[in-house]
């Protein structure tokens, strides 16, 4: 394959070192398959949970072209090798939501959020006898795509859907869904979670339960709490198919045990709706851990929704101190002093924030019934509107407790050509053009313009080979000011 210009000169890191993080296209092609949903969409519709930042970017799945000789490393291609979507690549029997699929003829479909060049579209499913409580490696899946589809080196419409005749399996299975981007050297990596109801026959009379919720183990609960199922329809929400549970010990409050609890009293009191696991065999059965609610088909409900209402917190509280009003900029920099004082058990973040929303200074600690005086140092500091936002999480119930205050920075603003960001800081947020300070030797750095842009944001402690001034390969991302 002839990339669109020449990757820097990393010799054997180009296997390993640099799918840590992915090369950012500039191009910027996103998409993401929808139909069967990818792990990482349900993610984003609610059907899986506890996934991280793939939650909102579900069509941001990508990583270097090649798989299966190149591309993500192994233990890494669910997530493309993108350790911000690192939660994708937890393999386990259990831990995902599975969507219904049928051997012989079915459609595979793509939802494009910037629908660029194309190359090709390739399917992968996992072997038989694949284990499906191990990472994924290559060794999990067919070594040839059980379909392909040429994309002609153009723009596909927004919504693409290919036709593939899928080879026959049994029980869990995963299909790996590639988008090889014509005009970047990147691929789309989705991976779907699909369960055959059987090899090569039509589904069973089960598939007449069709998804519509799940319940997730959120949160822990406390004796007290309940948990009630709400159903709606196209006209609105049915009272009278909801379901609930209160809390009446501690282990009943555990995370993988009340969902099963309120899978297990939706089946005994809702004919029209089912709850639990559905397995090879298409019945479904409550288990410890995620449940998933199923509607009758016929039933005309629409979704299902899980409702928690905690019972009344014990006394807690968070306490701020005075927080001035102005504060000086010195040097490029201010530090806001505060104290903060915890009424009960207390998980705590303070965020400085400017008026766009930009983090600026961040710290988080733990507090039972104490207080800590924080010293939080803004930089590159800006005259302006800033805001301290502090969230306490209490332990056990996971109730919040957030306090916000208001104060200006003021004095000379930090000089046009300054750093924007102390590396690392910001990482995500490098373009061309934007310049750093590396605290390592003191020095500023401007990232490349394109195509060289895209490895300035090419960094992790294991992987700092364009590390500013001091990685192996810097001078292929950035310019010494």
């Amino acid at each position: 394959m002839t990339l669109p210009y020449p990757l820097p000169r990393l010799g054997l890191l180009a296997t390993g070192a640099l799918f840590a993080l992915g090369l950012a296209s500039s191009a910027q092609a996103h998409g993401y398959l929808s139909q069967p949903q990818s792990r990482a969409l349900l993610c984003k519709t609610g059907a899986n949970t506890q996934c991280g930042a793939v939650q909102w970017e579900p069509q941001s799945v990508e990583g270097l072209s090649g798989y299966p000789a190149r591309g993500p490393a192994d233990g890494q291609i669910a997530s493309a090798g993108l350790v911000q979507f690192g939660a994708l690549n937890e393999q386990s029997s259990s831990r995902w939501a599975k969507r219904p699929i049928s051997a012989g003829a079915q459609n595979f479909t793509w939802t494009f959020t910037a629908n660029h060049v194309t190359r090709n579209f390739r399917y992968y499913i996992t072997r038989q006898g694949w284990n499906p409580n191990a990472q994924l490696s290559r060794s999990s899946f067919e070594s040839e795509p059980f379909c392909t589809h040429d994309g002609g080196m153009r723009q596909p419409p927004k919504v693409l859907t290919h036709n593939c005749q899928v080879p026959a399996r049994s029980g869990y299975q995963i299909v790996l869904a590639v988008w090889e981007v014509g005009d970047t050297p990147m691929s789309f990596y989705n991976v779907a979670d699909v369960v055959f109801q059987d090899g090569s026959t039509p589904t069973p009379p089960a598939a007449t339960w069709e998804a519509r919720g799940a319940i997730n183990p959120s949160v822990d609960l406390s004796v007290g709490d309940r948990v009630a199922t709400r159903v709606f329809d196209a006209q609105g929400e049915r009272r009278e198919l909801s379901t609930q549970v209160r809390i009446g010990s501690a282990s009943d409050g555990h995370p993988n045990t009340w969902p099963f609890l309120l899978a297990q009293r939706i089946n005994a009191e809702q004919p029209l709706l089912r709850a639990g696991q559905r397995g090879a065999d298409g019945r479904i059965a409550p288990a410890p851990g995620r449940n998933e609610v199923f509607a009758q088909a016929s039933s005309g409900i629409a979704r299902v929704e899980v409702q928690i209402d905690k019972a009344a917190a014990p006394n807690v509280d968070l306490l701020l101190g005075s927080v001035p009003s102005q504060l000086a900029i010195a040097n490029g920099q201010a530090t806001l002093n505060v104290s903060i004082t915890a009424v009960g058990e207390l998980d705590i973040t303070a965020t400085v924030l400017d008026h766009a929303g930009t983090t600026r200074a961040t710290q988080s600690l733990s507090l039972n019934n104490t207080g800590r005086q924080l010293a939080l140092v803004i930089k590159p500091a800006q005259p302006g509107h800033h805001q301290l936002v502090v969230k306490g999480v209490v332990k056990g119930s996971g109730a919040l407790v957030q306090k916000t205050a208001d104060f200006m920075l003021s004095g000379p603003a930090t000089p046009p050509g300054a750093a924007q960001f102390t590396f690392p800081e910001g990482l995500r947020q490098y373009k061309a053009g934007t310049v750093v300070l590396q605290p390592k030797d003191g020095r500023l750095y401007e990232c490349r313009p394109w195509p060289n842009n895209g490895y300035c944001v090419q960094w992790s402690p294991s992987t700092p080979h364009f590390e500013p001034g001091v990685g192996s390969h810097w001078r292929d991302a950035w310019i010494q000011r």
